[in-house]
């Protein structure tokens, strides 16, 4: 399943706020479903019926128990499917289990001839009335690997780790596909990295790297952005990751049963429509699953962490000459059966604005 956060667009109303099924009326309540700014927890078929829209999940399921005549159909759809993704993940199979049920009942409602209107009832939306968030909008934490492709280490003028070499950094930092990455005023080496990145899905605290997998909810496309003149000559490791907008993740979240091998896949970063970086994911020095183990043992990793799990070679600092971002590059990061994540870089913003 390929899982997002979705708000819908500023300015669109339900001036109908009811669902018309046949002769039955389901009576939805319109008003935080069709917010705008309502953050939501949506899926994008990529194929079917409902290919080029996001499905409001939460919604669906209300739907469908309401055809079933369940009693307080959207409250029953909030105890089995979180409209909020961390709360989503931390739920676990049980609320993948009726994402399924939803996503299955909007496909065979599609599918009949006089079909129930699946906008009306705020299920379904075009993918360009809304705008697409980051897949886990906050984590509670983003554990990154430092110098995880030998070709990497080597640019970065040293040798491949022994061992995993974790790093946290900033949870504000994330920003969905599509969003500015603005540049800090103070900083004038900003790079990109494109990376994999796994999303944990269930607490996890000291498991073997057998079982590791089994702890990852999905999988999705990440840029660590950094500021080199920080992290490096001045030693700010942590706030030289950790800017806004410097956590790009997108553009959705691919279940890991979709994704029988995460080490079989190949990454590809676009500077201005140039690629920088091409890798295959099984080049890493430590697979995901060590990745996950080796962290484990230090912290518990919760639902909707994420880890970060290293670039391969190519990065602006390493360039002959440098070549670090500029007001109007798009960085593209490409992951096969996931999708590229593209954020556009933007002049620093103006201090005396509150972020939107």
């Amino acid at each position: 399943m390929r899982l997002t956060s979705f708000e819908r667009a500023a300015g669109r109303r339900r001036d109908e706020p009811e669902a018309w099924v046949g002769d039955a009326t389901l009576a939805f309540d319109p008003i935080e479903a069709g917010r705008p700014g309502a953050r939501r927890l949506g899926a994008l078929p990529a194929f079917g019926p409902a290919a080029e829209h996001v499905v409001d999940l939460n919604r669906a399921l209300a739907m469908k128990l309401a055809l079933d005549d369940v009693g307080a159909p959207e409250a029953s759809a909030d105890s089995r499917l979180p409209a909020d993704a961390l709360a989503f993940l931390r739920r676990g199979d049980d609320a993948l289990a009726a994402a399924r049920e939803a996503l299955a009942f909007v496909d065979e409602v599609l599918r009949r001839y006089d079909p129930p209107d699946l906008a009306r009832a705020g299920v379904l939306e075009p993918r360009g009335a809304v705008r697409l968030c980051a897949p886990v909008p906050r984590p509670g934490k983003i554990v990154a690997v430092a110098r995880n492709y030998p070709d990497h280490a080597a640019e970065s003028g040293g040798d491949a780790p022994t061992e995993p070499v974790l790093f946290l950094k900033a949870s504000s930092a994330v920003v969905g596909p599509g969003d500015d990455i603005p540049l800090p005023a103070a900083s004038r080496e900003v790079d990109y990295e494109g990376e994999l990145a796994a999303v944990i899905g269930c607490f996890t605290r000291d498991v073997d790297e057998a079982d590791a997998l089994a702890c990852v909810a999905g999988y999705t496309a990440a840029n660590d952005v950094s500021a080199r003149d920080f992290q490096g000559v001045r030693g700010q490791h942590f706030i030289g990751k950790s800017c806004d907008g410097f956590a790009p993740l997108g553009p959705v979240l691919v279940t890991r049963d979709e994704i029988d091998d995460v080490q079989g896949l190949a990454l590809e970063t676009r500077l201005s429509g140039e690629v920088v970086q091409s890798a295959l994911t099984k080049e890493m020095t430590f697979p995901v699953a060590r990745l996950v183990s080796f962290a484990s043992r230090l912290m518990t990793l919760e639902p909707g962490d994420v880890i970060l799990t290293g670039t391969p070679a190519g990065v602006g600092r390493s360039r002959r000459p440098p070549r670090f971002l500029r007001e109007g590059d798009v960085v593209e990061v490409t992951l096969e059966r996931i999708g590229t994540l593209r954020n556009h870089v933007v002049a620093p913003r103006n201090p005396s604005r509150s972020p939107e």
